[in-house]
Formats: C-alpha cells, sequence, structure tokens
C-alpha cells in the first residue's frame, strides 16, 4: 500500500494495525556512462512497492537523495553530507512514529547510506525508548545473495553501475539504459576500490576522479533484461520473508514486558 495515496485520516486508522512501514532510500548519483543517475531510487522504489503489494507493508515516497560524497567530481551528482542525511533520516522517522507506527523499514538502494542508517537507528530506538519501536535498516542489494548469485556475476567485482543493476534497469527501463556506450570500455576498465574491508579493518581511500575512472564497477556488459527480472524476483521474494517476519515480531529480543527472549 502506498502511503502517498492515503488521507490522514486512513493514516490514522492504519497505524492502529501496526504495519511495516518500509521508506525506500537510494542516491542521485552517477552510474557510469550507460545508466541513469536515477537508479538507485528507481530501483529500491520498485522493489519496495512490489514487497508492499506482496506483503500488506505500507511504503513511503522514496527519499530521493543520499550520502554521495565519494562521486562528488561527478557532474549531476546531488547529495548530502553525512550529517544532514542523518538528520532527514530522523526526521522521516520522527513524523511516522509521531502517528503512530513503530515498525519502520529503511530499505536502501545505495550501501554508502547503511552506516548512516545504522546510526539514525539506534539513536531513533534511544529517543523513542517509551514507544517501543523497532527499526530495519538494509541495503536491497545484499537481502538475497544467495539467490543472486545463481543469476550472474552480481557481486564479483562490486555492486555499483554492475551487471545486477544495469540487467535490473533494463527489465524495468530499457530506454534509460545506453548499452553501447559501455562496450568499449569494460575490459580496459580497471575498478579502484574506495572502500576495502580486510582483516577486520574499513580502510576508506581517496575519493575516484572522474577525469580517471568511469565509475562503473564490475561488467555492465553481461547485463540482459533476462537477468533483470530474475533478480528482482529474487529480490523481492527475499525481502517480502524478511518484512513479514519483521512485523510479527521475529527480530525483537525482548518480550512484552522487557525481559529477554530465550532463544530455543
Amino acid at each position: 500500500m502506498l502511503m502517498q495515496n492515503l488521507t490522514w485520516t486512513d493514516a490514522r486508522e492504519l497505524a492502529k494495525e501496526d504495519p511495516v512501514v518500509i521508506v525506500p532510500l537510494g542516491s542521485f548519483e552517477q552510474h557510469g556512462p550507460h545508466l541513469s543517475m536515477w537508479t538507485d531510487i528507481c530501483l529500491a522504489d520498485e522493489i519496495a512497492r512490489r514487497v508492499g503489494e506482496k506483503t500488506g507493508a505500507l511504503v513511503t515516497p522514496p527519499l530521493n537523495f543520499g550520502y554521495s560524497e565519494l562521486w562528488h567530481t561527478y557532474p549531476g551528482t546531488i547529495g548530502f553530507t553525512s550529517e544532514t542525511f542523518k538528520v532527514v533520516l530522523e526526521e522521516i522517522c520522527s513524523s511516522l512514529v509521531r502517528s503512530g507506527f513503530r515498525k519502520i523499514f529503511l530499505l536502501n538502494g545505495h550501501n554508502p547510506n547503511l552506516i548512516v542508517m545504522q546510526a539514525a537507528a539506534y539513536d531513533l530506538v534511544n529517543d523513542f525508548e517509551d514507544k517501543d519501536i523497532s527499526i530495519a535498516a538494509a541495503t536491497y542489494i545484499f537481502m538475497a545473495k544467495e539467490e543472486c548469485d545463481k543469476i550472474g556475476d552480481n557481486f564479483r567485482d562490486g555492486t555499483h553501475a554492475n551487471e545486477m543493476e544495469t540487467a535490473m534497469m533494463l527489465a524495468l527501463h530499457p530506454d534509460l539504459v545506453k548499452m553501447d556506450r559501455i562496450k568499449d570500455q569494460v575490459l580496459p576498465y580497471k575498478m579502484r576500490k574506495v572502500i576495502n574491508f580486510d582483516q577486520g579493518a574499513c580502510i576508506v581511500n581517496k575519493w575516484p576522479n572522474s577525469e580517471v575512472y568511469s565509475g562503473v564497477y564490475g561488467n555492465p556488459a553481461a547485463a540482459t533484461a533476462e537477468k533483470g527480472a530474475a533478480y528482482s524476483d529474487a529480490l523481492v521474494e527475499k525481502i517480502s520473508q524478511f518484512t513479514v517476519a519483521f512485523g510479527e515480531g521475529a527480530y525483537n529480543p525482548t518480550n512484552p514486558d522487557g525481559t529477554a527472549k530465550v532463544l530455543s
């Protein structure tokens, strides 16, 4: 169900049913020479809507901007600083909590957003300790990794403007995908890791330069619309399962009286 179609009185009555509220998040940023800068928002919103239809969750309008500082040298990219993004998330969620909603699922399409989302979730639970709220913060790309790995090489060389995102956009909006622009740059392009995880450490390096790097990770030339539909179906199925379990309290480690649940 889409919140944008509700009146305020509809929202008041719906809040009494204690639904999961999905907030689609992403970014407006470069996605190589072949994909629209709308890609992250488009895909997160599409998945959120389909999950809402499948589970009965309420879906808010998407937040069209995110934390995109790493691509600031790529023209057209519009983003928040991490501080601003955190404040925006907290105010969106606070509005929902004040409306009576207690289960909020931040469904993200731009992985650098995630650490800010998690920090906001911690602070919101502290701020609304008396409201018994739960907040889930996830990047959809990783929620069905095992299933998606059977479809293509979507995670081998990163998750930005790669085969997976390109394939999903081919399935949804083929008019926004310019495959002819990538055929000559895929093989010679060497991905430069901005963030690396090794031996328990997170290493952050200098942001990419648009004069040197195309902004593509992986091999988008391998994308097809058929793969895109398969990726989308796998993600919607797995995320729907999570959403139902989240709504039923499966991930709440406490009993209604505040005592800890004993895991069987």
